[in-house]
């Protein structure tokens, strides 16, 4: 419960990519019977939605206007579903590999103004993941480059629960305890069951509200110690997103952070960069290089 798992700097970047796949499979999954959503009258109607992007060159939009047609969105998500489902494949093809996350991230960015609703923070925390893992796979043979990579991760998983919870704590009804029921009584990210085992016993939900804002705002404690504390804060954050996902509907969140763990199991260890006198700054012409041969 309190020693962290040994994980190596290729089982941590393999781990990342084929958790954090599973949230780009779960979400074009969802998005292609959904199309309703798109048509008049639907949450993401695109000649709704478009005014948000007005501000936009003349062929920004006219691509995204292409991009909103039903027979576009059926292919991307489809290939979408392929590239992810390559990911979770056994095998270590590191061009493959790096093509896969590329698209993914890419597509994401792409089709993200057509799911600006629904979409929600899992969505943006996969495509960093994955546009990361394809830096990754890109300069592979470069350790620097791959620690680099994973330290990203490690670091913007840390910041995600960090804002979260300090967000949180600026709320007087977060700081009172009474945030948790409010949020349960929502038709988005309510439920009926929930919300009525919390109002029969109030002290418990306030107990429960004061725990998330704690854990959250605490989450930078897991680099002491080596991450000794680890495991025990992993499990605690992952439970977190599962009852999220049974009670809030997120589910794809439960993959995307999941898909972090591993690069923060890597970093909390004591990882260092492969190159312990090279700083952030010194690792850029490596990254710039690898981008550059890549493109070879």
């Amino acid at each position: 419960m309190f020693s962290s798992p040994a994980i190596g700097r290729h089982r941590a970047l393999a781990a990342t990519e084929r958790i954090t796949a599973v949230t780009s499979l779960l979400s074009s999954l969802e998005a292609l019977p959904a199309e309703r959503d798109r048509r008049p009258g639907g949450l993401n109607n695109w000649e709704v939605v478009r005014d948000n992007f007005a501000d936009l060159p003349p062929v920004a939009r006219k691509a995204l206007d292409l991009l909103a047609k039903p027979t576009s969105m059926r292919i991307i998500h489809g290939a979408r579903i392929a590239a992810a489902a390559t990911l979770l494949l056994p095998g270590e093809r590191r061009r493959q590999r790096a093509a896969a996350n590329g698209f993914l991230a890419l597509s994401t960015l792409a089709t993200y103004p057509h799911h600006q609703y629904g979409g929600d923070g899992s969505d943006q925390l996969s495509f960093q993941t994955q546009l990361v893992s394809a830096v990754a796979r890109c300069g592979q043979r470069n350790p620097a480059v791959v620690d680099a990579c994973l330290w990203y991760v490690a670091l913007q998983s840390t910041l995600s629960y960090t804002v979260s919870g300090l967000v949180k704590l600026c709320g007087p009804e977060w700081r009172a305890g009474t945030a948790l029921s409010h949020i349960l009584r929502t038709e988005t990210y309510g439920d009926a069951g929930a919300y009525r085992l919390i109002s029969r016993y109030p002290t418990a939900g306030k107990a429960v509200s004061h725990a998330v804002l704690a854990f959250e705002c605490a989450f930078g404690l897991i680099f002491l110690r080596q991450g000794r504390h680890a495991p025990a804060m992993l499990a605690t954050t992952a439970t977190f997103h599962l009852v999220n996902a049974r009670v809030m509907g997120l589910s794809r969140f439960v993959w995307a952070f999941l898909g972090t763990y591993p690069a923060v199991l890597y970093v909390v260890q004591g990882a260092r960069p492969a190159a312990p006198t090279a700083s952030l700054p010194a690792l850029a012409p490596a990254v710039a290089a690898t981008a550059a041969g890549a493109g070879r």
